[in-house]
């Protein structure tokens, strides 16, 4: 299957904190906490690496995903343009390794 690695960078990271933050809330999704009469509640808010288990999270801030998923990822990358230095590359296939 033909797949998109995304390699990604925040630019001015301790300028812009709230924006890269929610960026990787977006992209990572979150866990967040409540207090109720009953005690903590917790609950998962998935971000879009979750809404596809083909998509696999190589390093930090590299991803590769699915060519049907990629006009979301580009969307997402777009709307932090602003704090992201992002590259795109399509891979074919993937190389057997001789250990």
């Amino acid at each position: 299957m033909e797949t998109v690695l995304y390699v990604y960078d925040c630019i001015n990271s301790r300028q812009r904190n709230a924006r890269r933050i929610a960026f990787t809330k977006e992209l990572y999704g979150y866990t967040y906490t409540w207090k109720t009469r009953g005690g903590l509640k917790t609950r998962r808010k998935p971000g879009l690496v979750d809404s596809s288990p083909l998509c696999e999270v190589v390093t930090d801030s590299a991803i590769m995903v699915p060519v049907h998923m990629k006009d979301q990822f580009d969307q997402l990358f777009a709307n932090y343009r602003d704090i992201l230095k992002v590259r795109a590359f399509s891979i074919e296939r993937e190389l057997p390794v001789a250990v």
